[in-house]
Formats: C-alpha cells, structure tokens, sequence
C-alpha cells in the first residue's frame, strides 16, 4: 500500500469552529499530510499553528446560524491552490458549496472524489427553518451531491440508513471516526484534581457529564427532566454539561424553571483545551448522552478512552458504538427509563466500573489505525477510477 498518496479534504466548516466533522477531517490531514480546503475564518484565527497546509475560500454570511457559507466558485484561485498539491484523490466531508466543489475539482483535474455522510442535515434545516419543505430541499440536494462522487462513504451504520432515509440508493461504506483524546496515565491524578477545583465539583457525589453543543435536538431537556427526577429523590447525583450552542439560553432558564438551581446542574461553558477537558472526563462516573441527533459521536469515544462508560438512546445512532451492559448502557428515550437506568447502574456494586473497563478496550480507535484504512481504499478507488477511464 501506498502510504504517499496525496489526497485534498473539503469540508464547509473548519477551525476555529470545532465538531466532529472538523475534528475528523484535522485528524485526517494530521496523519496523511493532507492540505485542506474550507471557508475562511471568521474572525482571528493562525492557520500557522496547523501542521499541514490549509486553503481558505471566499465567504457568504448565512443568517441564523454560527457558520460562514464557502464561496469557492467565486475564488479563481482554490483550483489552482487545490491543483498545487498535485493531488491523486479529493475527499468531501460536507455535501453543500465547499464539498460539492470537490467534485467539480475532481472532474477538472481527472481524479475520483470520494464524499462522506457525517450528519443529520435534514434534522439540521428542519431546525433552522421549521418547515418540513424547506428540509426536504436540503436532503434532495445532499442526494444529489452524493449522486456525484465516485464513492460514498459513512461513520457507521445508523449514519448510512439515515442518507438512504433520504433516497440515496448507491453503495455505502463505514468508515469509523477515531480519537485523540489520551494523555499519560502518569498525570490523570493532577488533571482530575486540577479540573475538580475548576469547576468545584463536590466529593462524594456521582458526576453524570455532557460534552457537546447545547441545542436542544441533541436531548439537553430530556437530560434537565431525567436529573430533575433523580434529585427529587436523592441528592447523590450531579450533572455537568460542557459546551455551548445556540440554545445554551433557553436551556439554562428550562434548568431554572425545573428547580435545578442548587448546584444539581454544573454548566461548565465550552472547554477547548483537550488537557483541561481530559480532567473533566476524569471526573465523571457516567457519560450521559442521550442525543438521537448524533451518528457517530466523537465524545462517546473520548469518555471511554477513560474509562468512562456511556449511558444512550436505545436504537440511536450514537448507541451504535456500544454492546448494552457489556461496554455502554442504553434506555428509553424518555425521563422515567432514563433514571431508572441511572438509579440502576449506580445501584449495582462494580457495574460502572466493570462496564467502563470494557468500553476503554473496546471503543476507541487511534486515528493512525482509522487512517491506514482510508489509504487502502483510496488506493483501490485510485486504481478502479484509472482502470474505468
């Protein structure tokens, strides 16, 4: 296998906004040396401080949302950047301006274009524009761009029943999301104490933890209902949510109006430092995560580096990364199943321990490993583009 092949990543939305998808495609271009193509930034941002090339394109503002639109159509300059790299294969990780211009470079350049399905873009415009019209618009035009590249590719399973939801019919592959998020052993015990006094965390209390966006279609109310439960009958349990959205102001006031105001519910703001937050993991005896919005969260895998087993969505996407009660738990898409489940786990002498040990061995998976696959099978698109042409 060829481990120089030179490949281009596209995505619509990069550094400094950080997700799964940003963070998957950093990941790749980390471990193949790839350039990447994305809008330009909006605000201060050192692309310097990457170890790889990155190529900035044009921007339109997009209402309602924290995202620049890239414009690469209206930059004469991407092709010739993306050509510089003299390229063998060009990898799309978002459907719409900067990932359907993959194709359009492919084409110009005679090389396939590989395309991942990563997100619930339905769920995405349906929330943005609540109507049900206007998400169907935008899953017929992520069909369509898939309909373009020479492969399609998702995070996993559940993430590739979603896009033919949408109507697409060609051949998936799953291509499982790794991660980095480890640090030596040796300084787990300054770290978990470090972030302890950050946040005052109390002793002797079960820390259930959230990290991610709060927006409310990743089930941030159903977490606030299912605590509000447990705290009406015990005061052994405490829930920090990490991270911060758009919807970070209706939700606090829904913890507020729910009671959750004596230290029930930590929000712990957005932590960006992956040492920082690797306290915060450190710290928690449950990783809730009840999100039916996720494919293939990036956060389950981070817990589970530590030890830290997750509690899911029965028949979510997200609960696909997990055996229940082997290396991860599942429940209800409700409150009452959801505490319920808690109270059990918590219940059972050696269970979370037991359960965690399994997730840490099981469910991560470095990006190294991830990334010898991708070139095996951009190696062999290579080759079948080259024998069809």
């Amino acid at each position: 296998m060829d481990k120089n092949i030179r490949s281009v990543q596209f995505i619509d939305t990069y550094f400094p906004i950080v997700d799964g998808v940003s963070q998957t495609v950093h990941n790749y271009a980390r471990e193949m040396g790839s350039a990447v193509v994305c809008p330009k930034a909006r605000g201060a941002y050192d692309d310097g401080q990457l170890p790889y090339r990155v190529i900035r394109t044009h921007t339109l503002p997009l209402p309602l949302t924290e995202y620049p639109v890239g414009a690469p159509r209206l930059d004469g300059r991407t092709l010739a950047a993306v050509a510089s790299e003299k390229p063998q294969i060009l990898h799309a990780h978002s459907p719409f301006a900067v990932g359907g211009y993959a194709v359009k470079c492919g084409k110009k350049l005679g090389i396939p274009v590989v395309s991942t399905f990563h997100s619930k873009y339905y769920d995405d415009a349906l929330n943005i524009t609540h109507s049900r019209a206007a998400a169907r618009i935008v899953a017929d035009t992520v069909v369509r761009h898939y309909r373009k590249a020479d492969a399609v590719w998702a995070c996993s399973e559940g993430t590739a029943e979603t896009l033919r939801s949408y109507g697409y019919k060609g051949e998936i592959l799953v291509m499982e999301n790794g991660t980095t998020m480890s640090v030596p052993e040796e300084k787990y015990g300054e770290l978990r104490e470090r972030a302890a006094a950050e946040l005052s965390l109390p002793k002797g209390k079960r820390i259930c933890l959230f990290v991610g966006h709060l927006i409310k279609h990743k089930n941030l109310p159903l977490i606030l209902d299912t605590f509000r439960l447990l705290c009406n009958e015990s005061d052994d349990y405490r829930m920090l949510i990490v991270g911060d959205g758009y919807d970070e102001t209706a939700i606090k006031k829904y913890a507020e109006e729910l009671g959750l105001t004596g230290g029930e519910v930590i929000f712990a703001g957005r932590i960006n430092d992956r040492e920082r937050l690797a306290g915060v993991y450190l710290n928690a005896d449950l990783f809730f995560f009840p999100s039916v919005y996720d494919n293939a969260p990036l956060v389950v895998r981070e817990a589970a580096t530590f030890g830290v087993p997750s509690l899911l969505t029965e028949g979510s996407n997200s609960a696909e990364a997990v055996v229940p009660n082997v290396s991860g738990f599942t429940a209800g898409e409700n409150a009452a199943d959801m505490a319920r489940e808690i109270r059990r786990i918590f219940g059972t002498p050696g269970l979370v321990e037991k359960v965690g040990t399994e997730a840490a061995r099981t469910i991560p998976k470095s990006y190294a490993e991830i990334t010898a696959k991708v070139r095996e099978r951009y190696a062999e698109l290579i080759e079948s583009f080259k024998a069809k042409k």
